[in-house]
């Protein structure tokens, strides 16, 4: 139940492989941006981000494996 909790109030967008995801978060204040979900390995779950700034679901369309969630 603890781990559902980390991802509420996300949509999982992509299926990355060997455990890592992208979410959409559709709720809260980070509503509309992307984050990678990486516990398969790091137990962390971050936004991805260009050029310093969190990244919107049409940038990732647009931008797609240029990201990195640090």
């Amino acid at each position: 139940m603890l781990e559902e909790r980390k991802t509420a109030g996300a949509v999982y967008i992509q299926e990355g492989g060997c455990g890592f995801s992208a979410l959409l978060v559709v709720t809260g204040p980070h509503r509309g941006e992307m984050w990678f979900d990486g516990r398969a390995t790091c137990d962390q779950i971050l936004p991805l981000r260009w050029a310093g700034r969190p990244v919107s679901f049409a940038e990732w369309v647009e931008l797609g494996m240029q990201l990195t969630p640090w």
